[in-house]
C-alpha cells in the first residue's frame, strides 16, 4: 500500500517538474510520475527561446503570461545555481525578427506597435544596422525589430537541474504510466499504478499533449503539434533571428539550431523528408552562407496545442483537488516557472502571480461536457 502523498504529479517534463520543485519546496510530499525519463518529449525537443515581446496574433491573456514571465528569468538560473551548485547557460542576447521580401512588413509592423503599446523595448534596426548586429544575415533583409529583453536559455540542462532542485527539496520521480485518474464524491483520490492505487490530496496533469489521454481524466482537448528542427555545426550568425517562416538559433558557441515546422499530424513524431526541407530552406532564406555548414542531425518533439492557444493552468470546477498545468505549445520553457508558481498558489492558499481565470480549464471542458 502506497503512502498518502500531498501532490502527485504526471508529467516530468519542464512544467511538472517545475510544479513539483515550488510544491516540495512549501513542505509538502511530491511524487511525479512518467512513463519516460525526466525532461524527455518536448522539453528536450525545445529550441530554448525565451520571448518576453507583446505577440498581437495571440489571445492577450497569452500576451500578458508571456511579458509577465520576464519576472522569473534569469532569477530561476541564479537560484538554481545556489541550491544545486549548478545552472544552464543562459544568454541576455536579444532576438532580430526580420522581413525577407514586402510580404513580410505588414506583420512586422504590427508586431512593432503592440510592442511600443506594451511598454516593451523595442528597436527598428535599417537593413545596414541588421548587418551589425548579426553578421551573415541575408542582405535582401527591407525591415526588422530588435527585440533587446529576449534571450536564450539551454532547454536540456535546464529542465534536469530543475529536476534535480525539486529532489534536493524533497520530490521523488519514478517512471510508472498513470493508468487511471481516480475520483470519489466529487473530488480526486489519488492515481492508478500497475493496477495499485496511489493515494493523493492533490493532482496535478502536466503531462504535455497527453494530458487528455488518461482513464477517468477530465477530457482535456490538448492535442499534440508536431514540430521538426535540425542543427547544423558552427555559427554564421550569432544571434536568435527569426523571420514568418523560421529561426535561426546559436546553441553555446559552436552550433546553429534551424526550426522549427508547426505540423498537426496526431502522435507522429518521426522527421520527414518534407518537414527537413521546409526547415532547412527557412534557415537558408535567412543566412545563405548555412549551405556550406555541415548538417549534425535532426529531431522533432510533440507541443501541447489548445483550441484556442491559451494553456490550461488551475483547477477543474467538478473537481477542485485536480490541477491542469498543461497545453503550453511553443513556450513551456518560457511558461514553466509562472506556471509553478500559479499551481503552488492554488495548493498553497499564497497570492497566485497573475490572474488563474483565463487560463481555466473550465473555460473549455465545461462547454464540452
Amino acid at each position: 500500500m502506497v503512502q498518502k502523498l500531498d501532490v502527485i504529479v504526471i508529467g516530468a517534463g519542464v512544467v511538472g517538474a517545475a510544479c513539483a520543485w515550488r510544491l516540495a519546496s512549501a513542505g509538502l510530499k511530491v511524487m511525479v510520475l512518467d512513463r519516460q525519463a525526466p525532461g524527455s518529449g518536448a522539453s528536450q525537443a525545445a529550441l530554448g527561446v525565451l520571448g518576453f515581446h507583446a505577440r498581437p496574433q495571440m489571445p492577450a491573456a497569452f500576451d500578458h503570461l508571456c511579458r509577465q514571465s520576464r519576472r522569473f528569468y534569469p532569477a530561476i538560473v541564479d537560484e538554481l545555481r545556489e541550491v544545486t551548485g549548478q545552472a544552464p547557460d543562459y544568454r541576455s542576447c536579444g532576438q532580430l525578427s526580420v522581413a525577407l521580401n514586402e510580404g513580410d512588413l505588414a506583420q512586422l509592423e504590427e508586431d512593432y506597435l503592440a510592442n511600443v503599446a506594451q511598454g516593451v523595448q523595442v528597436e527598428r534596426p535599417t537593413p545596414e544596422e541588421c548587418q551589425l548586429l548579426a553578421p551573415g544575415l541575408n542582405r535582401q533583409v527591407c525591415g526588422a525589430l530588435f527585440l533587446p529583453d529576449d534571450a536564450w536559455v539551454d532547454n536540456t540542462t535546464l529542465t534536469l537541474t530543475i529536476v534535480r532542485a525539486a529532489e534536493q527539496a524533497g520530490a521523488a520521480f519514478q517512471r510508472e504510466e498513470v493508468q487511471e485518474v481516480i475520483k470519489k464524491s466529487g473530488r480526486v483520490s489519488g492515481v492508478r499504478v500497475s493496477g495499485e492505487l496511489w493515494p493523493a490530496g492533490w493532482v496535478v496533469i502536466a503531462a504535455g499533449c497527453w494530458s487528455g489521454q488518461m482513464a477517468g481524466g477530465p477530457p482535456l482537448p490538448v492535442q499534440p503539434v508536431r514540430g521538426q528542427a535540425l542543427m547544423v555545426a558552427g555559427q554564421p550568425i550569432r544571434r536568435i533571428v527569426m523571420s514568418p517562416r523560421g529561426y535561426l538559433v546559436p546553441k553555446g558557441d559552436r552550433q546553429t539550431m534551424i526550426g522549427a515546422t508547426v505540423e498537426r499530424v496526431g502522435f507522429a513524431g518521426a522527421n520527414t523528408l518534407g518537414g527537413i526541407r521546409e526547415i532547412a530552406e527557412a534557415g537558408l532564406e535567412i543566412a545563405p552562407n548555412l549551405r556550406r555548414n555541415e548538417f549534425l542531425g535532426a529531431w522533432t518533439g510533440l507541443r501541447p496545442g489548445t483550441p484556442d492557444n491559451l494553456p490550461f493552468i488551475g483547477p477543474f470546477g467538478e473537481w477542485p483537488n485536480l490541477i491542469a498545468a498543461t497545453g503550453h505549445f511553443r513556450n513551456g520553457i518560457l511558461l514553466a516557472p509562472i506556471t509553478a508558481a500559479m499551481v503552488r498558489s492554488v495548493i498553497t492558499g499564497e497570492m497566485p502571480p497573475t490572474d488563474l481565470e483565463p487560463f481555466s480549464p473550465d473555460r473549455i471542458v465545461s462547454r464540452r461536457n
